[in-house]
Formats: C-alpha cells, structure tokens, sequence
C-alpha cells in the first residue's frame, strides 16, 4: 500500500474510531453513575428509607452543612419534610421518633450493644479509652460503678461547701462586671464558664483553675475552646482512613505541640492529684480504693479526667447560658422564677442545693432550657452491632450509623406543642401541654451509657442560676438579642452574652 493510500486509510478511520471510543467512554461513565445511584438505593439495604438523593450517595451534603456549623438546623429540615425517620448519609440515619432511644441506646437482654460510632468521637491524645469509649459492656459496667459513688446525690451533698463557695465568688465577679461594664453590660456565658470550669477542676485535680479569681481563662481553657470548632475536621479525616493517614503525615509541629501540650496539662494535674492518694472524697474516691482499685491504668484515668473536664463543664454552662437568655427574653417566665426564689430564701446561706431541688418551677424551667436549648444539639451516634439490630421495627446492617436527632426531636410539633415557645409549664402538667411526648427528650443521653455526671450537673446548674436570679435584676443588651443564631460545631459556638444588671438588697 502506497504512502498516500495509508494516509487516506487513517483520515477515513480516525474519526470513526474517536466516534466510537467517545460512545465507549460514554456508555461507561453512565453504566457506573447508573450502577452507583442503583447500589446506594435500590439495592442498598437502607434503601428503603426516606432521604435525599444525593445524600443516599454521598456525604457530602452533611459535611458541608458541618463546615458551616449548621449540620443541626439541615437534619431539623430534613426530618421536616422526611419524617421522624432519615437517611441523611450512605450509611447514616436520624431518628426523632421517642422509641429509637431505647432501641439505639438502651440494654436488652440477649441483644448486641450498639457501640459508639467511632467516627463521630476524637480519638484520646494518649490512645487509651475513657468511660464512655470502652467497648467491653462487662468492663464498662465494673469501672462505672467504681465512679458512681463519687457521683451520687449523697456524695454531691457532701461537696456543697465546694459548690458554695464558687458559686458566691461567681456572684462577686459578676457583681464587679457589671460595675465596671456599666451600661455596655457583663458577658454572664463567659462567668458561668469560669464557674463551672473552676468546680470541676476543684472535683476533677483538686485544685482551682483561678478562673473566677482572675475572671479569665486559663490558656488550657481557650485551648479546649478552639478545638471545639475542629470537631468537624476530625470527624471527617476520622470517616476516610486514607485522608486521616494523609494529614498525620502532613500535621504542622506546632499544631502537634499544641495538641501534645493541652494533653500534657491535664495530665499533670491528674498526676499531682493521684501522688495524694484518697486524701480527699472527689471523682476518683471509688476508683483509687476499695473494689475500684487497679480497675484503669494510668492512661486510662488521664483520658477520663480530660472527659470529666469537657463533659462536666462547656455542657453545665451552656445551659445556664441559653436558658438565662430564654428567661430574660420572656419577662413572665423570669418574674414567676424570681419571686419562687427570692420567696423561699432570705439569704444566700438558705440557698442549699437539697431547699433548691424542691422549687417546681425552678426544676421546670431548667426542663424548658434542656428542650429549647440542648448543651449537645445534634446527638451521639451509635453504630449497629455486629450481626444487625432492630429500630423502630426495621432490621437494620451491622456498621450503619444511627441517632437520635435531639433539636429536631425536641422542637418537632408532632412531640411538643408549641415547640419554639419556652414554656415551663409544660413540665408541671398544664393539661394545655398534656399530650407532649416528653419521653422524646432525652438531653442526658439514655441507656447504661447515659451521662454519669447527671446529678452533679442538676445541682450544679439549680445553685448557679439561682444565685444569679436571686442576687441580681438582669436586662438583655440589645446586641445579644438575636443570641440563639449561632454555629453548632457539635457543641454550640456560643456568642457573648452581654447583660446589664444591678444587685439587688436581698438581706444576704
């Protein structure tokens, strides 16, 4: 065959063959999209449950809304025009619906635990489990008695001197702050984190941050707040191995240092608590002696202090902050709590945590706060056991991650009546509110892994609102009106709270 003819040959065929590789490429490319969007649907086992397209393929909608901070107001949507039931990832479902708690949370007998979702929580700087990570239902239950008794109303009474005396310092630093802020008004969230930070300190190291005495963080507590915002971050390096692998390999040294250096702080006090011994009735009272002796190792008992310090004092102090807010934003409520308090006390040494746990409407209100505004909005996902478990009636795979959806159960319609209205009186049978289902509120978690500091935070949170209530008449700023539009980073990404206020001539 002559040059020219070959020539003429490959022009004839060229086009024929990118006609056909494109037809190729083509066919390809739409039999995978096909095969993806029928094995993330019709043939997936989670199927068959209510969600977004897009969301049943990919979570990539979640992690979006989670890098905005606003993951909890896209679930209420979701579960608005879905129902209580959602799939709102490949391998994720929300639930609303009050019977999911038990069967995600709760024990039954002769039934797999559904573990906590691995993802969802950080991993311990030290790699050693806490209370709540540690994945033997046995163990778990040996090492939670060992810590209960520090936590139990008895042992709490037996603190109140402790719980006293920082709540009347916090009462004397918000006092000054308000003087000195004058009509620009005191930041009353930032004192009831200093409070609760110092509390737990005294319980968690036996020693003070000095938050209250200097009305300022530590740099540890500024730390724990900045990493809040890098939640989102982790969970999703967490959820792909590869790009968790990746950004190990990639971490700048000073962010590790400081990641080493905020671990190292609550180590070394732990330590310096632990070289005392029993000395002294705190969290580690049952753990250090008697049948809990030798129960943890000594890592072990530095990621809980870690645990006891997060989890007993951002949560305390988010709910004294959203709902003094919910207070000062309705004025009837504030007064029918101010004239219970100031009714059954004519001074601040009457207040005792046991006179205060018998106010109704003081227990109602912090119910109402609890509903409204939840110190964890977005709820702790479980992963379904090995072999598959049953919610709600539905067989569901091993591995599917599942929750209850806290805000949108707590503000559905369908569980409260008028569910963004802040109503006390819900919670002291109104028959007006008597078809609430109140057992869709569940702000302490439920089951055996529920929050064991529960009774601490009760007290904790009936002293320190009332010492604010019956001490001080507080105003809104007008530049904290709109408070409640906040980020949600798992945990609220709380504004100033800014108040003006005076002290009141109480006889105390």
């Amino acid at each position: 065959m002559s040059e020219a003819t070959t020539i003429k040959a490959l022009a004839w065929l060229t086009p024929k063959l990118g006609s056909n590789i494109s037809v190729i490429l083509s066919s390809l490319i739409f039999t995978y999209l096909a095969w993806v969007y029928l094995s993330s649907t019709v043939l997936h086992p989670l199927g068959r449950f209510p969600g977004p397209r897009i969301s049943a393929i990919t979570k990539l909608p979640y992690w979006i809304a989670a890098y905005n901070g606003t993951q909890v107001q896209w679930l209420q949507r979701l579960h608005a025009r879905y129902g209580p039931v959602v799939r709102f990832a490949p391998n994720d479902i929300s639930y609303t619906d009050a019977r999911a708690w038990k069967d995600i949370y709760g024990y039954q007998k002769g039934r797999k635990e559904n573990s906590r979702d691995r993802k969802f929580y950080p991993e311990p700087e030290n790699g050693s489990p806490s209370l709540p990570d540690i994945s033997d239902t046995e163990k778990h239950g040996i090492v939670r008695r060992a810590f209960a008794p520090a936590f139990s109303d008895r042992a709490i009474k037996g603190q109140e001197g402790l719980l006293q005396n920082y709540a009347n310092l916090m009462v004397t630093v918000l006092q000054n702050a308000l003087q000195e802020k004058g009509g620009a008004g005191a930041d009353i969230a930032k004192i009831y984190n200093l409070a609760t930070f110092d509390i737990m300190a005294d319980l968690t190291y036996g020693e003070s941050l000095g938050c209250l005495k200097t009305s300022e963080y530590t740099t540890w507590i500024e730390l724990v707040f900045t990493s809040i915002s890098f939640i989102p971050l982790i969970q999703f390096l967490q959820s792909y191995p590869i790009l968790g692998a990746l950004f190990k390999m990639l971490e700048p040294e000073s962010v590790k240092k400081t990641r080493i250096a905020h671990h190292q702080y609550s180590a070394d006090r732990l330590d310096r608590r632990l070289a005392r011994g029993a000395d002294r009735a705190d969290v580690w009272s049952g753990v250090l002696s008697g049948d809990g002796n030798h129960l943890l190792s000594l890592q072990e008992l530095r990621t809980n202090s870690e645990v006891f310090m997060t989890a007993g004092t951002e949560t305390s102090a988010t709910l004294l902050s959203g709902l003094t807010y919910l207070l000062l934003r309705n004025p009837r409520s504030m007064d029918l709590l101010t004239k219970e308090i100031r009714g059954a006390f004519n001074s601040n040494e009457q207040m005792s945590i046991e006179a205060l746990a018998r106010l109704p409407y003081l227990n109602a209100c912090i119910e109402e706060g609890l509903r409204m505004y939840p110190p964890v909005p977005q709820g702790f996902p479980r992963t379904i056991a090995k072999g598959g478990n049953v919610v709600l009636g539905e067989w569901l795979p091993e591995g599917t991650s599942v929750s209850v959806s806290t805000t949108a159960a707590y503000r559905d319609p369908n569980y409260f009546k008028d569910p963004n209205e802040f109503v006390p009186e819900r919670w002291m049978g109104d028959p007006k509110y008597e078809n609430d289902k109140r057992d869709a509120r569940q702000p302490f978690s439920f089951g055996p892994r529920n929050c064991l500091g529960m009774g601490l935070a009760w007290h904790e949170m009936r002293l320190l609102l009332s010492k604010v209530i019956f001490n001080f008449d507080l105003e809104l700023c007008d530049k904290s009106e709109d408070w409640f539009d906040q980020k949600i980073y798992v945990l609220w990404a709380k504004k100033p709270l800014m108040c003006r206020g005076v002290r009141v001539s109480t006889g105390a």
